[in-house]
């Protein structure tokens, strides 16, 4: 199975139809991220970034682009001003064609918003060092590898819960992000 423009044409119609489970918790803090398609000779991958191990919260783990929403700011604009901050893509680079279910953080008490933006034409990624220590992109092709994602238990607050962790070369995706991409790529599986 390969993703490429017809699966994305797919996907983009497929969360066009879908509505996103909105979560009402007012306790929880609002916050945003940009789930980054980017194109390259090879095909489509998505954007990931490192956070910087100076970081309160969630100090050196792998991210999506995001962050808290700020007063009077909407949702998408908030996905796509962090992106701008964080990584340096231009709020003209990016076309969002739909939004994914709401995720509350276990940890940090955020309550989250995913949105699926195409990045259109390479650019520079300019990255903000206070909060961001490097940027690479993962071939969703990889992602959709049989292996993946492998299904561990993690420990936290003494009980056990599943947690979905995908490998890509040095790298591992899990935790909120982990559960982000396994939403998006539930979706990549219905459009190839």
């Amino acid at each position: 199975m390969r993703f490429d423009d017809a699966a994305l044409a797919r996907l983009r119609e497929l969360v066009g139809k879908r509505p996103a489970i909105a979560i009402d918790a007012p306790q929880y803090r609002r916050a945003c991220v940009l789930v980054p398609l980017v194109r390259d000779d090879a095909g489509w991958s998505i954007l990931f970034s490192r956070r910087s191990a100076n970081l309160a919260a969630h100090s050196g783990q792998i991210a999506f682009p995001g962050g808290a929403v700020e007063e009077g700011e909407t949702f998408v604009g908030a996905a796509i001003r962090e992106a701008q901050e964080e990584v340096g893509i231009a709020p003209e680079h990016v076309e969002i064609i739909g939004r994914l279910d709401d995720l509350i953080t276990n940890v940090s008490g955020f309550l989250v918003a995913p949105f699926i933006g195409v990045i259109h034409e390479r650019i520079d990624y300019v990255l903000q060092e206070s909060e961001v220590d490097e940027v690479f992109e993962v071939p969703i092709d990889s992602l959709l590898a049989p292996s993946q994602p492998e299904v561990r238990y993690v420990e936290y607050r003494g009980g056990s819960y599943p947690a979905y962790f995908y490998r890509f070369g040095a790298y591992e995706i899990w935790g909120l992000t982990g559960r982000m991409l396994k939403a998006f790529l539930d979706l990549v599986w219905q459009a190839i």
